[in-house]
């Protein structure tokens, strides 16, 4: 368990050690003028491979929008909040996140990003119920033309470990997923 939280802090750091010290950062850009959230709201499906149970498919919604907190001095920060569900093989998750990732243009409609996140996720195995904060780590792509959105991405979540069932504790799991939506 050290080790992965190691590993996920050390991801998260050099992510954004770069633009950290970059000069010309813009804290609270929503109470600015100009500021525009681009919303975008998304249907996300993706196979979600957890454990104590085999991969299965992950139904989710993410609704995400420019950072109004932080603007760094190039790309953007896109707050994404995330709801999704999976059951298979007697295990049942639901996970609510907010994932702020770093984006940048590489050209024609098309970004790249990455970033850590925070949770909460609600689980069930063999009748018995447990909920766990959460962190986690994701790398996504974007597509935007005019009001449409595609998207694809992988994420690891790393439960906060909670016993589940005795002998069983945590949730942990990756997630490939492809999103399609709309920008308002």
């Amino acid at each position: 368990m050290k080790h992965k939280n190691t590993a996920l802090a050390l991801v998260c750091a050099l992510a954004f050690s770069g633009n950290a010290l970059a000069e010309g950062w813009t804290f609270g850009p929503a109470f600015k003028d100009g500021w525009k959230p681009e919303f975008t709201v998304a249907g996300v499906l993706g196979a979600l491979d957890p454990d104590h149970a085999g991969s299965g498919l992950y139904k989710g919604v993410e609704v995400s929008l420019n950072c109004p907190w932080f603007q760094p001095p190039t790309g953007a920060i896109r707050q994404q909040f995330n709801i999704g569900r999976f059951n298979h093989d007697g295990l049942s998750l639901t996970s609510i996140e907010m994932n702020p990732n770093y984006f940048v243009s590489v050209g024609n409609g098309w970004s790249v990003g990455a970033g850590p996140g925070i949770g909460v996720v609600r689980a069930k195995l063999d009748g018995r119920e447990a909920t766990m904060s959460s962190v986690q780590v994701s790398a996504n792509v974007a597509y935007r033309s005019g009001a449409l959105f595609f998207g694809a991405g992988a994420r690891y979540q790393d439960t906060r470990n909670k016993e589940l069932v005795p002998g069983k504790s945590g949730a942990d799991n990756w997630l490939l997923m492809a999103k399609v939506g709309f920008n308002f």
